[in-house]
């Protein structure tokens, strides 16, 4: 009876428990249905397996997937990294995109920079030889708010918003081009009011009539304005090219040679304008179609937005996305032949989409992440300017569905404006055009001089929020600010020889979720 009991037993154990799986599909599907079941150590090891045999862009990402679920941050990046590049090889650049973005968001980072004297910025990349473009300050980020005419007072004068106390480096507004005699050729009264503060200006210049009809005398008039105007001035012509709701995006081939005729009226007659080149940050795959080559752009330009939903969709949270990815892409591939501007920035404290939900604490992270990663990590980023409108009440976005509005308010936010006000005490910042930084931050070199004290910051970047953070040198601790620049000082009293400096993060929970050491010498 017993071994009847034990014969039916083992015949009623399914066969994939008795047996293990030979081919890649088998290790796969022992790794799904591990994974279902919350299993994450096993279905790593299924899907490994997998990998193993098969390394496919599928198993890749399911790989990734799962060290993503168990907080093996650095190796989800490592997977997600081969699943793209398995697609990319294959011409599915739709899906190598959309991998290389989710890789992005657990790609962690730390690193220590020093505050060094101010000089040209130093080549972005090995192989890059930088040179000074029209308008660029020679170290330093030029502060920009959006102000268009309802910030003039009625004697035409530029407020300043006692809220912020000072008139920034750059001013920005919108302004459309017409047809000869159709209208205001320049934005004369504005310009004059932003000179008379003593400020730079960004002018997004849009065609208002289809670019076919955009000649020399089209652009004649302005250009003689802006010259007259003895203003620095940042033209960004015919933005957001990427954009297929823009009616300039549609031929790439007519862009190009259009904005290369604004590049040399401008040229031509006003010396003192800058020409910006600037996409928006998605659909940056076909951007190179309407580069019009590196002797028709001085800048290069930006928008990018921190925004809580993509699109406006609550199941699709953006709150781990980073602003600096977009950036990222822009410098490596531009910042060796030109400057870089980030032509709009804002963060939302509230979203049409969920709009009984305040952001603020989300929004002011994401000002320091964008300002300070820009200061410490990207040299040749020398403009960021602030598109200070709530979209929510706007009138110029009243088409677009108030699920895509949000609220990019700086002055009307406490905890944007308390961020924002930060970076007007540190060096790297420029807050007057021409001003020059007497600082900016260079990561940490091989070797330091001795006998005085260097004041320095960290950039951190983390999956989970950094609750935590702790410095030490040589052991010993180090005191650190704990939100970003993450400020800290090393002691004159270092003796010369071998140091090293160690950064250690930790979550809510107290668990370390990165940790870097880097080696330096003491002359």
């Amino acid at each position: 009876m017993r071994r009847a009991v034990l014969l039916l037993a083992l015949l009623a154990v399914p066969a994939a428990a008795t047996t293990s799986p030979r081919s890649a599909d088998q290790w796969y599907a022992q790794g799904r249905a591990q994974a279902r079941a919350g299993q994450w150590t096993a279905a790593h090891a299924a899907y490994l397996q997998a990998t193993t045999l098969n390394p496919t862009a599928a198993n890749w990402r399911a790989l990734a997937d799962t060290r993503a679920q168990m907080r093996d941050y650095d190796g989800a990046v490592q997977a997600y990294t081969q699943a793209a590049n398995l697609a990319r090889a294959r011409g599915d650049l739709n899906t190598a995109r959309a991998t290389d973005l989710i890789a992005a968001r657990y790609r962690q980072d730390g690193q220590a920079y020093l505050l060094a004297p101010a000089t040209f910025s130093p080549d972005p990349a090995p192989t890059c030889a930088a040179r000074p473009a029209r308008l660029e300050p020679a170290a330093g980020i030029l502060l920009g708010r959006y102000a268009d005419e309802q910030a003039l007072t009625p004697a035409g004068t530029l407020r300043v918003d006692p809220r912020l106390g000072t008139p920034l480096a750059v001013s920005f507004r919108y302004f459309t081009l017409r047809a000869s005699g159709r209208g205001e050729a320049f934005p004369t009264r504005w310009v004059r009011a932003a000179r008379q503060a003593g400020m730079a200006v960004h002018i997004a210049l849009e065609p208002g009539l289809p670019l076919r009809q955009i000649t020399e005398q089209t652009l004649i008039p302005f250009a003689q304005a802006a010259r007259a105007s003895g203003t620095p001035i940042y033209l960004r012509f015919a933005g957001e090219f990427n954009d297929p709701a823009n009616e300039w995006s549609r031929d790439p081939t007519l862009y190009r040679a259009k904005f290369r005729l604004v590049h040399d009226v401008m040229q031509r007659l006003a010396p003192n304008v800058a020409l910006v080149w600037m996409p928006m940050s998605s659909r940056l795959d076909v951007i190179d179609r309407y580069y019009p080559g590196a002797d028709a752009v001085d800048w290069v330009g930006l928008s990018v937005y921190a925004t809580p939903f993509r699109n406006g969709n609550v199941r699709d949270s953006a709150l781990n996305d980073s602003p600096l990815d977009a950036l990222d892409v822009i410098y490596r591939r531009y910042a060796c032949a030109h400057p870089i501007q980030i032509s709009e920035f804002a963060s939302s404290s509230r979203s049409g989409a969920q709009p009984a939900t305040g952001y603020a604490a989300f929004a002011a992270a994401k000002l320091r992440e964008l300002y300070w990663g820009a200061a410490l990590k990207y040299p040749r980023v020398k403009n960021i300017n602030w598109l200070d409108l709530n979209m929510l009440t706007s009138p110029y976005v009243q088409p677009r569905p108030v699920t895509r509005r949000n609220d990019y308010r700086l002055l009307d936010s406490p905890e944007k404006l308390a961020a924002f006000r930060e970076l007007l005490t540190h060096p790297a910042f420029l807050a007057r055009p021409g001003s020059g930084a007497a600082l900016t931050p260079r990561a940490l070199p091989t070797s330091v001089p001795g006998g005085t004290p260097h004041g320095g910051n960290l950039w951190i970047k983390t999956v989970e929020a950094a609750a935590r953070v702790t410095l030490t040198l040589d052991g010993q601790p180090v005191p650190v600010g704990q939100t970003l620049p993450y400020a800290f000082t090393l002691p004159a009293t270092l003796g010369p020889g071998a140091h090293s400096l160690t950064l250690s993060v930790q979550n809510r929970q107290g668990a370390v979720i990165l940790t870097r050491t880097s080696a330096f010498n003491v002359q």
